[in-house]
Formats: C-alpha cells, structure tokens, sequence
C-alpha cells in the first residue's frame, strides 16, 4: 500500500472518530437560543443564561444533549398567561398583599421587575426587585464537578409596605422546568420520593391523572394542615429524603434536586403531563416563608385569616446533581447523591462496616381495661427475650440489634412519652433488665437498645404534662384519635418539651448498660406549632430534634426510626425504612433509590416482616436493595393485644417466626458476605428481571415473575435470585 493511501486512510479514521463529537458540538449550537449566553462550564457541562428571565440551559459536553428550564415555543400552547409566566421564568417569587389568602405570583415575564446581574467565574448573582410592590430578592447560581447550586439567602429577600399596604415575600420555586418534557415526548422518567423512590415515566398520558403528586417534605404539617383520621385510612408513605429528579434517557442526560436547606419548608411537586389539564411532565421544589391561616374567634364564631407571626428562618440551598452519558439513570443519580451525602457529613456516625445482621424488635407489655382502671398485658419480659436471644445464637443468628419497646410502666402506649429511666417491674424490674443486658453482652455480637419516644404524649397516664401538649399555631391543642380500646386519644409534647425529657432520659439512662438507644416519633414529624405563646416556626422544631439525636448519639449506638434526612448524620444505623411506595396511580415503577444511595455507607432496617402480604416477595426485595431484615417478636400470642390499644399487632409469636429469622438470616448472610462493605453502583428493571451492580463486581439477579427467564446469559428461576461474581 502506498504512503498517500496509508496517510489517506489514516484521515478517514481521524474523521470518523471526531465526527460524533462535532456532530453533538453542531446539535448543541443547534439547540441554544441566540438570546443566551455561556455563563458558566466544567468538564462536563456547560450552562447558558438568558438574562431577561434567568432562564437556563444546561448543556453535556460528551453528547450534546440539554436540559431546558424554561418553554422555548410558548405561542404553540394556549395557556393563561399566569401559568405562561410560571413556566417561562427562572425563578418565580409568591408575595401576600397585607393578609389576603391567595398568594400574588412575581414571574419574570408578567409583572415589571428589575435584575441586577453580576457575573462569577462559575455563575451568576442576580439581584431581582418588583419596582410597584417594592419586593425582591438575590439568587446565587453556579455551577461545579456535580452539577448545580442555586441559593437564595434570606438576608436577601425584601418586604415592603407602600401606601399603607404590606407585600410579604411568601413562596420560591427554582427553576420548575429544568428537563421539563411535552407531552411525553421525551424518552425518561420524573423521580419523586414515594417510599424508596418511584418514577413517573414520561409519555402521552391522554389525561387519565386528574392530579400530581404534590406533598410536604417529611410529612403533613399538623400545625398548619387539619388531618382526616379514620380507622379504615390507608395512608400514603411520608417523604423522608428531600429529593426529586429528571433523566431524558434517550438523550442520556438527568439531574437529581437534593435539598440542602429549607427542607423543612419545602414541597415536592410532580405533574405528569395531563394532571391539572397542562401540557407538560415538570418537577420541582416549593418553599414557603410566610403564609396566611385561619384563626379561629371562638368556638362557633368563625375564624379570621392571620398572617404567620414571623418568616421561617432558612437560607434556601438547591442542588441540582447531573449526570450524563451511561450515569444518567437512577442508579447513576442515587450514586451521586451519595457522594454528596458522604461529602456533607451524613455518614460521619453510621457504623459503615457493621456486618450483616438481624434486628429483633421485642414488645415488652401493654395495658387492659379492667375493672378498676387498667391491667398489664405482658407479652415478652425480660427473661423471656433473654432466652429467644439464646435460641436465636442456638440457630445460628450470630448477630443480631435488638430493640425493646414497651420496657416502662404503662407499656407501649401507656409509657409515652419516655420519661426517665425506671423499666417496670411487670417485665423484671432494673435488675431483669440488667440480666438481659449481660446475657447479650455475654452471647456477643448482640447489640440491645431501648426505645424511645420523646414525642407522643398520653395524658390518661401522665396528666401532668397535659399543659406541655403540642399546639397548632391557632394556639389550639393538636390530637388525634388513636382507635383503641384503653387510650382513646393521641396527643404529642411541645418541642422544648421533648428537648428537656429527651436529654434528662438519655442521662439517666446512663445509670444502666444498656449501650443504644432506638429514637422514634421525633424521627417522623416536622410541624409549626405554638409554644410559650408565640409562633414556632418548623425550622425550630427540627433544630430542637436535632439536639436529641445528637445527644443521643454521643452517648449510646443509635438506631433512628423512619428518620427524616436532615437527622441521618446523628443516626448509627437506619430502621423501619419503607420497602415501596404509596402505589399511585401514575408511579410505572418503584426503585430503591434511598438503598443505593446509602449501601456501603448506614446499615438500613426495612419495616417489619410480620405483616407483609408477600413474604417470598418481600424477602427478594431485601436481596435486592442490599437491606436488612426487621421481626416483631413477642413470647406470647398477640392473641393478647385484642383489647389493647396494639390491636392490629396480629402476628409475633416467637415459636411462629423461629424458622424463618433463622432461615432468612443464614440466605441473606450468604448474599452479605460478598457485599458487605461494597456499594451499589447499577440497578436496572427489565420486565419481571431486575439486575443489581455492586462496586466490587457482584452482579445480583432477581426474577419476580412466575416463569423461568434470562438476562446476560443468566437463567433465573421465578421469584428466585442468582448471585454473579466477575
């Protein structure tokens, strides 16, 4: 072959491989608007900014795909021009006019405003003021290796009050539409943070949702929002990580939003295309300042609207995690949410390298009507758990968290909240307690925490606390009914309540050896409320639970029960975490997101064994997410309970559930034994198969259908998994 040939061919090659690369350089100029500029790249990507709106584009430098945060062809959609405003601006500001109920919207497009831009090496400041209402705002947007961050500090936002009328800067949403899709004209998927995580699949739904998932970071407010109990109520799955996301997979780009602050006053919006009659697939994040309520006059004299006493206090910080090319998936998102938890100092107490174990939850006792006042209804003393503990080591469960619940006077509901440490003599008294601690210690490998609950408040059993009941913030004392034959009411303990009882415990529990401590009830709410007179507002409350969980954690190994994300750092280990979602009716698949992004990092308890309707299934969904599992154990029948306020416990005879923590625990052991100290790093669904990657090279294959079937060569049996080593 001749030099001009061999030099001929050797361009062609050179062509070939950087026609791809110009080819996705063309489709990216392509795809940005001449009226935005490049404000800010990485080695990834690339952001574009229109001033006019602070709208932007985000770009992947390895294929050219963008995720737009604005609509580009508004005229093709005959919308109002409120919601026109909504989704063609950046940013969009909510403000009260003096206390009226419906919040005005301060867009970039509809209302007159003026922004005072300032370039950063990797970003943008913008000073954004409403000139007619005198409100406004500074945002700080800029992008870095992981992606994007927005904040907007309150020190930056501007109230006003012009010719005697008072605009009060009330809600934030930043950037709704970043990846936002068209009818499901997009290949992908929304993330919301149902359960462990579930997605919304992006494609035409023909209007069958007439609504979208739209729900309050960790929980219904109860100082705010009135809740409709029923015994029949089945109830939703509470969000307990701040998180909710985007991935166009065809096009190989996503981002995930991880609230770091105003979590505690943040709502998760998804809307599928069709919900609310609109056009669009779009997910984001609300956050509330301020907000007007109903103040009730009197008992039957109707109610006046309030604005709230003072601002929530939070800086709002917003990232947006994104990942691109074979990471863009929710796997690849996950993964980079844990490295953004592991580089916050989320993981800075979990005892990462704990071997596999077993959690054995113990109800100690409960109370009876009798005929004079209430009974003790002993379902599992001390010694009693002593020799299931014994057992359990005889079958071969060497390593077991055990935690006892309902170990004081008064038992399980009649003992809340946790006040002091004196277990009651009907389970064996301090001493019984004490031998139950050394026949654990002298087993080995068995770690016993005692839970408590500084948040539930009976005042049947401590009527003394009556005055420190939790209040909404119409200064009206919140309750619930519980249902139940004994306590018929529910009642929860102010924060600085729960704060003095939660650290005078945690000391006095000290005077024993018991080693951990399992916190529930604070772990699972987030509320306003009314205390000593004046508006508390959530951000209060949860820096209040956060002093608990971190005394508790410098003294004792603890395990946080249904523990809302901004209480993980102070957490040993996680219990109680849901294993699916809610099943909404436009959720395609559940995932477990919240597994992934903590594997290899906290040990994670999944909620009990006992009342799952499906226990094979059930059992592959814990080899699936790497997670472990939790029993209910009692010595007695729960036979027992029937006329307790633990009623719906059905099922937790020890001798009924022997076999199985032994079998299960020896399986899942086998599968531990090669991930333990690995993370997940890949998880893929294809149709009944389900593909797990782990960081070490262990491939995990799941078959939840009811026939044989293979992937990558691998036969799988139904409802059966396979474990692959490369």
């Amino acid at each position: 072959m001749s030099g001009k040939s061999k030099c001929l061919i050797l361009l062609l090659s050179l062509l070939l491989l950087l026609l791809p690369a110009v080819m996705a350089e063309e489709a990216a100029g392509s795809a940005i608007p001449d009226d935005y500029v490049l404000c800010a790249e990485s080695s990834r990507f690339r952001m574009y900014l229109k001033e006019s709106t602070l709208a932007i584009i985000v770009e992947s430098k390895a294929n050219g795909s963008v995720l737009y945060s604005t609509v580009q062809n508004p005229d093709d959609f005959k919308d109002q021009a409120a919601w026109k405003g909504f989704y063609q601006s950046g940013i969009v500001m909510e403000f009260i006019e003096d206390v009226k109920s419906t919040n005005t919207q301060a867009d970039l497009v509809n209302m007159k405003n003026e922004i005072s831009l300032k370039y950063l090496d990797n970003g943008f400041t913008a000073d954004v003021t409403f000139p007619e209402y005198g409100v406004g705002y500074t945002a700080e947007v800029t992008l870095d290796e992981s992606g994007i961050t927005v904040k907007i500090p309150q020190s930056g936002i501007h109230n006003s009050e012009i010719d005697g009328k008072r605009y009060t800067v009330s809600t934030f949403t930043l950037y709704p539409f970043l990846g936002h899709s068209i009818m499901g004209q997009d290949e992908g998927y929304m993330i919301i943070p149902d359960g462990q995580g579930a997605l919304i699949e992006l494609k035409d739904n023909e209007k069958r949702y007439s609504s979208p998932f739209d729900r309050p970071v960790y929980g219904t407010n109860i100082g705010v929002e009135d809740t409709v109990n029923s015994k029949w109520t089945v109830s939703t799955e509470p969000i307990i990580m701040p998180v909710f996301g985007m991935v166009h997979t065809a096009d190989r780009i996503g981002f995930l939003g991880v609230i770091e602050e105003g979590d505690n006053a943040a709502r998760i919006r998804a809307y599928p295309n069709g919900a609310n009659n609109m056009s669009f697939d779009w997910v984001s994040a609300k956050y509330t300042y301020r907000f007007v309520y109903k103040q009730p006059t009197g008992p039957s004299s109707g109610a006046v609207d309030m604005l709230t006493e003072n601002a929530r206090s939070f800086d709002i910080i917003q990232h947006f995690l994104l990942t691109d090319e074979d990471e863009a998936n929710y796997a690849g998102l996950a993964c980079a949410w844990r490295d953004y938890m592991e580089e916050k100092g989320f993981f800075k107490n979990a005892e990462s390298d704990r071997p596999f174990d077993v959690e054995i939850d113990f109800l100690g006792m409960e109370k009876e009507n009798s005929v004079v006042g209430t009974s003790d209804v002993v379902m599992t003393s001390f010694e009693q758990a002593g020799s299931i503990l014994e057992w359990l080591k005889t079958d071969g469960v060497d390593r077991i968290s055990a935690v006892y619940r309902g170990w004081q006077n008064g038992g399980l509901t009649g003992a809340v909240p946790t006040d002091g440490y004196s277990p009651t003599g009907a389970l064996g008294g301090a001493g019984g307690l004490e031998a139950l601690v050394n026949k654990a210690s002298g087993l080995g490998n068995i770690d016993l925490a005692l839970e408590a609950d500084f948040l539930r408040l009976n005042t049947d059993t401590h009527p003394t606390l009556t005055y420190s009941a939790f209040k909404k913030i119409t200064s009206q004392t919140w309750s619930a009914p519980t249902f139940g034959p004994v306590y018929a009411t529910q009642y929860y303990l102010t924060p600085s309540r729960s704060l003095d009882m939660a650290r005078s415990t945690l000391q006095a529990m000290k005077a024993s050896k018991v080693s951990g401590v399992a916190l529930t009830g604070i772990t699972q709410l987030m509320a306003d409320a009314y205390e000593s007179g004046h508006y508390v507002e959530s951000g209060e409350l949860a820096n209040r639970y956060e002093q608990i969980a971190q005394t508790a954690a410098g003294e004792y190994r603890t395990i946080l029960e249904s523990a809302n994300a901004y209480l993980w750092p102070y957490a040993h280990a996680l219990s109680d975490l849901p294993v699916t979602g809610s099943d909404y009716a436009y959720v395609s698949d559940d995932i477990p997101l919240l597994a992934i992004a903590i594997s290899g990092k906290m040990p994670a308890y999944i909620e009990y064994v006992n009342f799952q309707a499906n226990a094979r299934r059930f059992f592959l969904r814990l080899v699936e997410q790497g997670t472990r599992p939790c029993f209910l154990i009692t010595m007695e029948d729960p036979i027992a309970l029937q006329n307790t306020n633990s009623s719906d416990i059905f099922s937790s005879r020890w001798d009924l559930y022997r076999v199985t923590i032994a079998t299960w625990y020896r399986d899942l052991k086998t599968l531990h034994e090669k991930i333990d100290g690995a993370a997940i790093v890949g998880h893929e669904i294809h149709g009944d198969i389900t593909k797990v990657t782990w960081n070490n090279g262990i491939r995990v294959y799941l078959n939840y259908g009811e026939k044989d079937a293979s992937l990558d060569g691998e036969t799988i049996e139904p409802m059966s998994w396979k474990v692959v080593q490369d």
